[in-house]
Parts: structure tokens; sequence; C-alpha cells
């Protein structure tokens, strides 16, 4: 007796955006993808063994200007994190980006948090189902000169969760300065001051007032084992510690019996980095999985400088402890 496939692959319109979900029909846990908006996850519902939870901030507006919702679930490319005074130089050419972050006077983030992404695969098994989706930058944003080919690839697993695995090729003729990240919001339905953290880090890095680091470093060990946020304000970069290839942060909720563990691959232009930050509403925290700490394209500190046709790909997953 064959045994029926236990992924669908759905795609809806909901306000006129096409969103694409991807179900186990067995446990009901899924994601959905918006690729006219940066490709970004909208929702990601995992089950611990007893029932299925939202672990994500849900997207319900992909219009909204307010600064968290922009970049909530944003893939964060060509540079994750900041660019002091958007200027950075490569192989003595000087380059100067537009300032998104006027306030700091910074570049921020990247620039295809809110493109148009074109879906380019979409694969059911007995094992996993996996959307695949892709970029095509031409270079013609200020600063950044450089094309590349930007591919983002979620999979819902039987047995290992949700994972995301990007990969970007240098298309253009030159050396391409190149930073990773993700901007994922993680809501587990409580307040942050109620939930734990627990992180594998080595040392913070110490910021100035415009999120710049200073060149120092602070050993940490405040969250080595799960301690309770409580009102600790977090906009912090951290340079993470692993085994087996693999870092992993939990967030714990004891009332609700939640334990997510999001793992990030580590080693050579992987995501060594981690920012962890605390919106000011308190209902959310952002886990955000980087390949540098902050500023590198001017500090070098984690940076990337792919030749051309070079690739990069580096995997990151979520999953609920059982």
């Amino acid at each position: 007796m064959v045994k029926e496939q236990p992924f669908i692959i759905e795609e809806e319109t909901v306000s006129g955006i096409p969103i694409i979900t991807v179900r186990n029909k067995r446990t009901n846990e899924y994601y959905s993808v918006i690729p006219q908006s940066g490709g970004r996850l909208r929702e990601l519902w995992l089950n611990n063994g007893k029932e299925n939870i939202s672990v994500l901030r849900k997207i319900d507006n992909v219009h909204s200007q307010n600064p968290d919702d922009i970049f909530t679930n944003a893939k964060l490319s060509p540079f994750a994190g900041r660019i002091q005074d958007g200027r950075y130089v490569v192989d003595n050419v000087k380059y100067e980006m537009e300032l998104n972050f006027l306030e700091e006077h910074n570049a921020c983030h990247g620039f295809v948090y809110n493109k148009a992404f074109m879906v380019v695969a979409k694969d059911a098994s007995k094992d996993q189902a996996t959307c695949r989706l892709q970029y095509q930058y031409d270079g013609h944003v200020k600063g950044y000169p450089f094309s590349y080919t930007l591919e983002v690839s979620y999979s819902l697993t039987l047995r290992k969760g949700f994972v995301c695995t990007t990969k970007i090729i240098n298309r253009s003729e030159s050396v391409m300065p190149l930073s990773d990240g993700w901007h994922h919001y993680f809501d587990l339905g409580s307040p942050v001051d109620e939930l734990k953290l627990k992180l594998n880090v080595s040392h913070m890095i110490e910021l100035d007032a415009r999120k710049i680091p200073t060149g120092h470093k602070i050993p940490f060990i405040d969250y080595a084992v799960p301690l309770e946020i409580g009102d600790r304000i977090f906009d912090s970069c951290f340079r993470v510690n692993g085994d087996n290839g693999k870092a992993v942060t939990e967030l714990i909720s004891e009332n609700r019996d939640i334990n997510l563990s999001l793992w990030q691959e580590i080693g050579k232009n992987k995501f060594n980095y981690l920012v962890i930050y605390t919106p000011s509403d308190r209902k959310t925290i952002a886990i955000e999985p980087m390949t540098s700490n902050v500023n590198s394209f001017n500090t070098g500190e984690g940076l990337m400088l792919l030749a051309p046709e070079d690739e990069y790909q580096a995997s990151f997953g979520l999953f609920l402890k059982r």
C-alpha cells in the first residue's frame, strides 16, 4: 500500500498579494511565503508534539512603512546590519550608498527586503517540501554596482523542522563584497519579558550610539543557561560558538511549554554572528543570523569577497523541542 504524500503546496491571493503555503497534512505544520515582498515568510507554524504553534510575527500588511514592519522576517542582502555613513572601499575604489537610517547616518539591511522574487521551484517528497525563490540583481542601486543571483530555499521537513538555505552567485566582472543575514521576529504568544533566552556566544560586540562597533569585544556569559529576559533591552551583536558546525539559540516560554531552537551554520563564510533585538512594544524578539559583524564593509570582520562566478551558501533552521 502506497502511503499518501504528507506535504501539499498551495497558492492563494490575499488582499491582492499572491501567497504560497507549504503544509504537512499529517501534523498541519506549515509556512507561507510572500514572493512579491522580498520573498519573506508570512507565517510559520511548528508542532511541539502536543499542538501547532505560531512562532513568527505574522505579516498582515506588506505596505506598512513602520521600520519594524518593513524588516519583519526580511532577507538582508547584500549586507546585513549597518554600513557606517553608507561608505566603503573595495580594491581601492570608493563607494557611497544612499542612507536609509537617517537618524544614525547609516545604510542598513541591504535593499532586497521589498523586492519581487520569482518562484523557480516547488517540490514535495515523502520527507520534505520546498519552495525556492530567486532574485536577479543587476547592479542598479547607487553604491553597489555588483550584479548577483540570490536564491532562497524554504523547506518544511518531517524530522528536521523548518530549514532555510541561501545561495548567492557573483554575476559581476569584479570582486563583490557580501554580508548575508535574516531579520526574523519571533512571537511565542507571551510578552518578551516572560520568555527565557539561551545563547551560545563567546562575546558581545560593543556598539556606539549609531549602532557601529567601537572595536571593543565584551565576554558574555549571561545567557549561557536559560535566563528570563525580563526588562532587558537588546539591540546587540554577538560572535557565536557552536559544535559540529552549528550554533544554537533557544527561546523558551515556560507558561506555554514551548522551547524554540534556532540553529545556524558556522565556519568559513557561514552565519558566525547573531543579532538580538527587542522592539519597544516588547511583543516580539528579533533573532538574526548574520555572516559578519556590523559595519563589516569597512572593518572586514566576517566580510566575504566573492570573485566573479564564485558562490556562497549557508543554512539555518528552526524546530520546537518535543
